[in-house]
């Protein structure tokens, strides 16, 4: 059987097929790490069309077809739902095609090398060594770093439209075998990505493409954690667009059944190790943490809740089982946040009472986990106001009735 180039193998045909066709007026509409979990084509504005298309590219991925049969199922696609595409049938078929494979390929990948990266720590940059080889690539060309190390967060490739680039893994012996050794950090220069009408929507480091500062082994395995570490690498002045635009009313609904989801998963034995995000900061409260908190520099703004906290909940929280079960919708429904100067931790105070006293969500920034950072759920507790005197609690947004 025919390989697509070059590999064939399950984690690759796995990340294609668990992408979310959504329609969408152009590629760049979603931030780069919802990619890992959405499948869109620039213009396919209905589901069902991506969804098509999606089908295609999974079947000659399955299959080991070439581009050429690809194109035969574009053009029954394209037939049955009246699409009128921009660019040449050529061009559009190569970029739908070779970019998906990429990204499928190198996501597979990743899985792979996390799974034997006690073996092999260590990743090496590696471009097609040609003459199509963009400047910046090619200057990456053979830096070595372990491979959980900041580079690969935003420069695992492919690293833009037709990035070709790859990577390869060493272990110590090998390193020693080479005479290779851990490469000096290169300068983080950014860039910012204007629109048309001049208004700046996002920054990427300079030399990757808008929507593919992202790695997309880890944005699969841990999407929700991925994006929550870009946008809190977004300066302040492009955070609140971008997260206001990406959390998305359905968006958190999607996290509300996840959480009931996992809590279930928890309750009977599973997830061990395993974080579940719950929501995400809004952009008020990364503004006022900007702006009162001296010194704090978030890592991530994405809300999570390790396994053993979610073991925890049901015996250490006061809150009542329905109240645990909406913990998305209070995260993003509050009358207060509030910084505790004593611990440095954020706490959320939710719409409602619970007895007749407050209920407060304990946050503690820049918690780690197998995926990435987070703000992890310290404590579902109650309070009164009382409780949360202005001399140790600053109160960032909103306030406590």
């Amino acid at each position: 059987m025919a390989e697509a180039f070059g590999l064939r193998f399950q984690e690759a045909i796995d990340n294609l097929r668990g992408k979310l066709p959504e329609a969408s007026v152009a590629w760049n509409s979603l931030a780069g790490p919802v990619h890992a979990k959405v499948f869109t084509v620039a213009g396919a504005t209905s589901a069902d069309l991506a969804g098509e298309l999606q089908q295609a590219l999974l079947a000659a991925l399955n299959n080991g077809t070439t581009i050429a049969d690809f194109r035969k199922s574009f053009d029954q696609v394209v037939q049955s739902h009246g699409w009128t595409y921009r660019g040449s049938r050529g061009w559009r078929t190569s970029v739908i095609f070779d970019n998906n494979m990429r990204s499928a390929h190198m996501a597979g990948r990743w899985q792979q090398l996390q799974a034997n990266k006690e073996r092999r720590p260590f990743l090496q940059y590696r471009t097609a060594g040609d003459a199509r080889v963009r400047p910046l690539h090619r200057q990456w060309n053979g830096r070595v770093y372990p491979i959980d190390d900041d580079f690969w967060q935003t420069h695992y490739p492919p690293n833009g439209w037709g990035c070709r680039c790859t990577v390869r893994a060493f272990s110590q012996a090998d390193m020693d075998e080479r005479n290779l050794s851990v490469s000096e950090p290169i300068p983080r220069q950014t860039r910012d990505v204007v629109n048309r009408d001049g208004v700046i929507t996002d920054r990427v480091p300079v030399g990757i493409d808008p929507g593919w500062d992202h790695n997309v082994g880890r944005s699969w395995i841990a999407p929700e954690l991925a994006l929550g570490e870009k946008l809190a690498r977004l300066p302040r002045e492009l955070q609140g667009a971008l997260v206001d635009k990406t959390i998305s009313p359905a968006f958190q609904e999607v996290l509300a059944d996840r959480w009931k989801a996992f809590r279930s998963t928890v309750a009977a034995g599973g997830a061990e190790g395993d974080a579940q995000v719950v929501g995400f900061l809004d952009s008020a409260t990364l503004g006022a943490v900007a702006e009162q908190v001296p010194g704090m520099q978030l890592a991530s703004t994405a809300v999570g809740v390790f396994d053993d906290a979610a073991r925890a909940i049901p015996a250490g929280s006061t809150w009542p089982t329905d109240w645990v079960d909406e913990l998305p919708q209070s995260l993003r429904n509050y009358q207060a946040v509030l910084w505790d100067a004593q611990t440095g931790n954020l706490v959320v105070v939710p719409q409602g009472r619970i007895d007749g006293d407050l209920a407060t969500i304990t946050l503690r920034p820049n918690s780690s986990t197998a995926g990435g950072a987070a703000l992890s759920v310290q404590r579902l507790g109650t309070a009164k106001a009382t409780d949360l005197p202005a001399s140790r609690y600053l109160r960032l947004v909103g306030r406590i009735e």
